[in-house]
């Protein structure tokens, strides 16, 4: 509605401005005096003056309504062209002809100069039409100041040529003064419209308030004056005092009225925005005194809570939202925050009553009190969806990582069959050597119980194989654990040797003996290394004139990491690919998916490592991975999880 109000008020002055104009020139066109004059003794509004009056009235619809700039500059450009030859005439006698411009007056009470305008009504038109030819199309901060400025003037002017009638000493006609008024009110209200998107008010509104009000006290003390008393008599004094002291102090508090609205505007616009932004980002602030355990919030956070605006909040129903099982890390940070006073950050979950959870992270610094009290402000956001799709986005690798094991499987499929053959035979073997023993007569019962020994170590062998197997493959969750490379590399060897075998490549190995356990899952971390592995055995197959050798590292990466590499002979990789090798779908071989890089790469991320690759100086390539070796904080983090 505040939007509105300036446009309508314009459009209402400007309609006015038409009426009073088209009636006076009724009168005129008719000879009916009393449209032009209202009153016997009164002077008449001039044709000139209806005429300016109805072309400002027009000019100020088409501005404000954007309509063409031509026509608003011909209908002020006529006005303009009239108050001048009005002006030059009353300054300098030179008749023009512009007062007998609409024909002969016949009506003249009083008048010097038959038909011509008066000078201050001249002045308004000459200020009026300027204003409005240098306007732009639509509106601007300038032009609006401007034309502010100017209405005000004209305004001011026509209040005190009506207060001037009621001692009869008014300048001009009462339907020139009084379409004077609505001349400059319906320019201030045009600038306000123009100025109602940039500034919650105009910047000139408290200099009109001063020239609206230094120009009423004026026309009382011209009243005063002209009815007989002396110019600094007590009344009129007091009149002119009075208006010096009124006019600035009107003037002033306009300003400072004005200022108040457009704090509390900015401050309302900063809160709509703060609170649209933590709605969209599902964040909410709050502050907690913690000598009183006040707590202040914003709505929001009793959105995220559950928790009804007009109930208090307290520690007590905030923990009663906490999940239980989070309780005692919750009272723990309570605790803390009395006792040491420092930054707090921490993740928890709450169980609604309608046993959904909701996962929230918290962040609050300790903010400057001048009373030296401890409090603390902070934010909360609800990441309760980005926790969900973390999940999902977990799940889906485990299943790509599955997938990948999966493939590998036909390149195992021939060391698989030769590493479970052995021990097959072997029992079936010693099983038949078992029987002729305890067939003999005497049966020796000493070379049979030592032929069953060696068929339990052969089935243990194959029961191993298809463990190992079988957790491979598997489609298990993921678990952190405290893992030795040392032992998860050479169980990978171990289900690797036939291939290795089948495709003449000689496998040396360099493990560290003091090398520390990493967290992570066991599984996954198999699975980099078999990728790895049987990447370099597919790099080695076209290598016919040279040897094929792998060598497969572990060693220490600055102390506080370990570092597993796989280097190979091979036909090596194109050092600008270098950047391509670890996306998904981007493979070199003519069968491959392109996604054991890419899965592995992103496993290795996952336990906060790295993967790396780069091209030997002689042939071949050297993959490597660095996982950080962090077992006690891990197993203590992991500890307090399980607990």
């Amino acid at each position: 509605m505040l939007e509105r109000w300036p446009a309508r008020v314009a459009a209402g002055a400007a309609l006015l401005l038409l009426g009073v104009s088209l009636t006076v020139i009724t009168g005129w066109v008719t000879g009916s005096a009393a449209l032009v004059q209202l009153l016997p003794q009164l002077p008449p509004m001039t044709r000139n003056a209806a005429a300016c009056f109805l072309l400002c009235g027009v000019a100020l619809l088409m501005q404000l309504f954007a309509m063409p700039r031509w026509a608003i500059i011909v209908c002020a450009g006529f006005v303009n062209l009239l108050s001048v030859l009005t002006i030059v005439h009353i300054a300098f006698g030179v008749d023009l002809g512009v007062n007998q411009l609409l024909g002969a007056p016949y009506i003249s009470v009083g008048q010097k100069r038959p038909g011509g305008m008066a000078p201050v009504t001249a002045i308004s038109f000459l200020l009026a039409s300027a204003s409005l030819l240098v306007s732009p199309r639509g509106f601007s901060p300038r032009f609006s100041f401007l034309m502010g400025l100017i209405g005000s003037c004209i305004a001011a002017l026509g209040m005190a040529g009506i207060v001037g009638f009621g001692g009869g000493v008014a300048l001009a006609a009462f339907h020139t003064v009084v379409g004077l008024t609505i001349l400059g009110i319906g320019m201030l209200a045009v600038a306000w419209h123009g100025e109602r998107h940039t500034t919650p008010g105009p910047r000139w509104l408290p200099i009109s308030v001063g020239i609206a009000a230094t120009a009423v006290t004026l026309a009382f003390w011209r009243a005063l004056v002209l009815g007989g008393h002396a110019a600094f008599d007590f009344l009129p004094a007091i009149v002119l005092g009075g208006g010096a002291v009124v006019a600035p102090l009107f003037g002033l508090t306009v300003y400072l009225a004005q200022r108040g609205h457009a704090q509390a505007a900015a401050l309302r616009r900063s809160e709509a925005f703060l609170a649209e932004a933590q709605y969209l980002s599902r964040t909410a602030s709050f502050s907690w005194r913690v000598v009183t355990d006040e707590i202040t919030w914003s709505e929001p956070l009793s959105r995220i809570f559950g928790f009804e605006d007009a109930v208090p909040v307290t520690l007590e129903r905030i923990a009663s939202r906490v999940h239980p099982d989070d309780r005692p890390m919750f009272r723990d940070l309570v605790a803390r925050a009395r006792r040491e006073g420092g930054d707090l950050e921490y993740e928890h979950r709450l169980l609604m009553p309608d046993d959904s959870v909701k996962y929230l992270n918290m962040v609050a610094r300790r903010a400057p009190r001048h009373d030296g009290q401890l409090e603390y402000i902070g934010a909360i956001q609800d990441v309760t969806e980005r926790r969900l799709f973390e999940d999902a986005l977990g799940k889906a690798r485990s299943d790509l990582a599955h997938v990948s094991r999966i493939t590998s499987l036909g390149a195992l499929a021939a060391s698989i069959a030769h590493e479970i053959n052995q021990p097959l035979s072997g029992i079936v073997t010693n099983a038949s050597t078992c029987l002729r023993m305890l067939a003999a007569d005497p049966p020796n019962v000493a070379g049979a119980r030592e032929t069953a020994r060696r068929t339990i170590r052969d089935g243990n062998r194959a029961s191993e194989i298809v463990t190992r197997l079988r957790a491979l493959f598997s489609k298990t969750p993921v678990m952190k654990e405290s893992v030795d490379l040392n032992d998860a590399a050479q169980e990978v060897l171990a289900l690797s040797s036939s291939e290795l075998q089948r495709h003449g490549v000689m496998l040396r190995t360099d493990l560290a003996r003091d090398l520390p356990r990493v967290p992570g899952d066991r599984v996954q971390l198999q699975q980099v290394v078999l990728n790895l592995l049987l990447n370099a055995i597919d790099a080695l197959r076209a290598v016919e004139n040279r040897p094929k050798h792998i060598v497969l590292r572990t060693e220490r990466d600055g102390g506080e990491s370990v570092r597993l590499s796989v280097e190979d002979s091979g036909v090596g990789f194109d050092r600008q690919a270098v950047d391509k090798m670890f996306q998904a779908f981007y493979t070199t071989k003519v069968a491959g998916m392109g996604i054991g890089l890419s899965v592995s790469r992103s496993i290795v991320e996952s336990h906060h490592g790295r993967l790396s690759a780069v091209a030997n100086d002689g042939a071949g390539a050297t993959f490597a991975f660095t996982i950080p070796a962090r077992v006690r904080s891990e197993t203590a983090h992991m500890a307090g999880e399980r607990a």
